[in-house]
């Protein structure tokens, strides 16, 4: 059987090279340009063959080149599928051979050859090893071809497939100054894998239905110091740069539809000094993969919505001057992990994120010299796990703070936390390791391990800078008090007390110290009767020996002097004996004094007992 394809008009004055892409277009051949592997001495050569799978099918093309164009006659006894593939030939050794024309190719991925269709369905360009002269712009072009594919070919000034639509187009191993895809539109996979392009690649509000692949892809910066412009680029599949990914410039994804994931594992981003790694208002409908990947410049994920978790374990972020990473206002619905070796230099910053999981930061260092190392307020997660975060400059501040189940703070390393107004489900800690400044106003938790002595925790809450606040210490009693610690509560609530004398004036303070030593602010009644007992034998002793005199000789009641020194320490008390006896010289000032302290004692319980009470 004879396939015969049509005559495909050409320009002028094409060279063997082109002539070869031309005659394999309408077949969906693939052309090698690359000069031949060396072969073995006595290695012989018998033309060229096509394979197909499982079918290996010999080739004999005619070729006449007119004025109206080029004929092709193919005879075979299969009909030619699109996998054929044509093997290079000893005369594109030269860089002459390798050469095509920009032109060429615009011409025959227009259609301009073809005004009837009649490449047919196999028609693709598939082009290796070349060197592409001249500009190749197909701005706003349909192309009809299966695929574009050009592997390992060098392009002498920028790409431009801006508004385009394409079935297919992959860029392999190439050399480009510049690409620009802005709007294009790409039915199969986007590919730009290890090519080295100086000048940037721009995809802005690009659409691809399958995925997106810049694996070992070099990028530069482009006029506009951005590497890779992909604002509002749509990828129904995944996309990948990852594996040897390298841009110098901003990468600029935001608005970016991805719906599979986004990886950039061991892919490295360098613009110091600015952001370098922007994904703001990302919408990821899987995970986001940064495993091992360098930033230098800030890293931006504010306002994305991502389904799957966050991965960013091993990362190394340096922005030193600004935020290394920013994700505020995220929701992430797997874990957003970014433990050990992860290191960051500049802000970490998840202020209002909401982590349907878990975050992990075990592990993790931290630093900055500006400002904060790590802000975590209003974050709303799962789980929280810092054990062995290193903060070597800056405070963290976590104020806010919302921790369904378990924050894990066991061998951390900070100056500074400010935990003010959070609230966690159980608070893990370790006694050798509590920063230095620990802001605890408003901090709510079920409960706190290690269980420690109340001594040792309230050595954790004068760790507060802004002093002893009533709220740390009732909430602390109040975990003691659940514990079945009573007495670990009163304590913690005694000794809030005791801490709030400094800022009183002298009068307020003077009183506060009398509470204090009469009956421990209520908390430990057996003040009072200390207190009693006390000044009831001081009086009995006195009086025993200076016995006061009777008021009304021959009537008065036995002397007792218990009894009398009790009568006048308790107020509104009559026992019989004050009355009934006037204490004589010196003693008068005993007695006056008895009856003093009797009604500020009396003072104290009634106040201190009304205040453990009302705390009730």
């Amino acid at each position: 059987m004879v396939q015969t394809f049509t005559a495909i008009p050409a320009p002028g004055g094409l060279s063997a090279a082109e002539l070869r892409v031309w005659e394999a277009y309408p077949r969906g051949a693939a052309v090698d340009l690359r000069p031949p592997e060396p072969r073995p001495a006595g290695a012989t050569v018998v033309g060229a063959t096509v394979g197909v799978t499982g079918i290996t099918t010999a080739v004999a093309p005619t070729t006449t080149v007119g004025a109206t164009g080029i004929t092709t006659a193919v005879a075979a006894s299969t009909a030619v599928a699109p996998t054929t593939a044509v093997a290079p030939t000893t005369a594109t050794s030269t860089s002459a051979g390798r050469t095509v024309r920009a032109e060429v190719l615009a011409a025959l991925l227009q259609g301009g050859h073809d005004p009837g269709g009649a490449a047919g369905p196999y028609a693709a360009l598939r082009l290796r090893g070349a060197r592409v002269t001249g500009s190749l712009s197909l701005a706003g072009a349909v192309l009809e071809a299966a695929t574009v594919s050009f592997a390992d070919c060098e392009f002498e000034r920028p790409v431009s497939f801006a508004d385009v639509s394409a079935r297919g187009l992959s860029l392999t191993g190439c050399r480009l100054p510049a690409f620009n895809g802005d709007r294009l539109r790409v039915q199969g996979v986007l590919e730009l894998r290890d090519c080295l392009v100086p000048g940037g690649v721009r995809l802005e509000r690009a659409r691809a239905e399958t995925d997106v692949l810049l694996t070992g892809t070099v990028l530069g910066r482009g006029r506009d110091g951005t590497a890779l412009a992909a604002e509002g680029l749509s990828v129904a599949g995944a996309l990948d740069c990852d594996r040897g990914f390298r841009a110098t410039g901003a990468v600029q994804l935001s608005g970016a539809r991805i719906g599979g994931r986004a990886r950039f594992d061991d892919a490295v981003v360098r613009n110091p000094g600015a952001h370098a790694l922007i994904m703001d208002r990302t919408v990821l409908s899987d995970r986001l993969l940064g495993r091992r990947l360098t930033v230098e410049g800030g890293f931006r994920l504010f306002n994305a919505d991502i389904a799957g978790s966050v991965q960013l374990t091993g990362a190394r972020l340096h922005h030193p001057a600004g935020t290394a990473l920013g994700a505020s206002g995220s929701t992430v619905r797997g874990g957003f992990w970014c433990s050990g070796p992860f290191t960051a230099r500049g802000e970490v910053r998840l202020t209002g994120a909401e982590l349907r999981a878990n975050l992990n930061l075990s592990g993790a260092s931290l630093g900055n010299g500006h400002g904060p190392a790590l802000r975590l307020d209003r974050l709303s997660a799962g789980d929280v796990d810092a054990r062995g975060l290193t903060v070597s400059e800056g405070p963290a501040s976590a104020i806010g703070l919302h921790v369904r189940d378990t924050m894990d703070l066991r061998g951390c390393r900070l100056d500074s936390l400010d935990l003010s107004h959070a609230r966690i489900g159980v608070l893990v800690d370790d006694p050798g390791h509590w920063p230095r400044r620990l802001g605890l106003d408003g901090l709510v938790y079920e409960a706190l391990r290690p269980v420690l002595p109340a001594r040792d925790r309230l050595g954790w809450l004068r760790r507060d800078p802004s002093g002893p606040l009533s709220q740390p210490y009732e909430q602390l009693a109040d975990c003691y008090a659940r514990l079945g610690r009573p007495a670990e509560a009163r304590r913690v609530l005694y000794e809030a007390q005791r801490g709030r004398r400094g800022p009183l004036p002298p009068p307020a303070r003077l009183w506060d110290a009398v509470l204090d030593l009469a009956v421990g602010y209520g908390y430990r009644p057996w003040r009072a009767l200390c207190w009693l007992v006390l000044l009831v034998a001081t009086g009995t002793a006195v009086f025993g020996t200076v016995r006061p005199a009777a008021l009304d000789p021959g009537r008065e009641p036995r002397f007792q002097p218990a009894v009398y020194t009790l009568d006048l320490l308790l107020p509104l008390v009559d026992l019989g004996q004050e009355r009934a006896y006037q204490p004589l010289a010196g003693t008068q000032w005993l007695a006056y004094a008895l009856v003093a302290v009797g009604w500020v004692l009396a003072s104290a319980v009634a106040l201190g007992l009304g205040r453990t009470l009302s705390r009730a």
